[in-house]
């Protein structure tokens, strides 16, 4: 995967969590979820099979009709803190600083989730 298509997809993960987790964008969110659980899995990389399992599990909980909000708020704040280790690693260290960024909004939704 070249650098350019995973700015592109950070960026389009960024620019999700930015929106905030709401119904109507459910289904973009879904997209940009199955793009990263697919990268991060084929990635084989023990730093981030554990982001791309959780991924699985935030899609599932999504696809759900009506998903619980504070389940989905734990998995998210969850998942901000699985990006920040691989931003702080030599795995993440090319995108850090969107990594951090991501990280935050991931760990920020999530818990504005889990106090609905």
């Amino acid at each position: 995967m070249e650098a350019n298509e995973n700015d592109a997809e950070l960026d389009g993960a960024v620019a999700f969590l930015q929106g905030g987790i709401r119904r109507p964008t459910i289904e973009a969110g879904l997209r940009v979820i199955e793009v990263w659980e697919q990268r991060l899995a084929a990635s084989e990389s023990p730093e981030l099979l554990p982001i791309a399992e959780n991924l699985a599990a935030l899609r599932t909980l999504l696809l759900a009709g009506d998903f619980d909000p504070a389940a989905v708020g734990r998995l998210l704040v969850a998942l901000g803190e699985q990006v920040r280790a691989v931003a702080a690693s030599d795995v993440g260290a090319p995108v850090a600083g969107r990594l951090s960024q991501l990280s935050t909004l991931l760990t920020n939704q999530g818990n504005a989730l889990v106090r609905r």
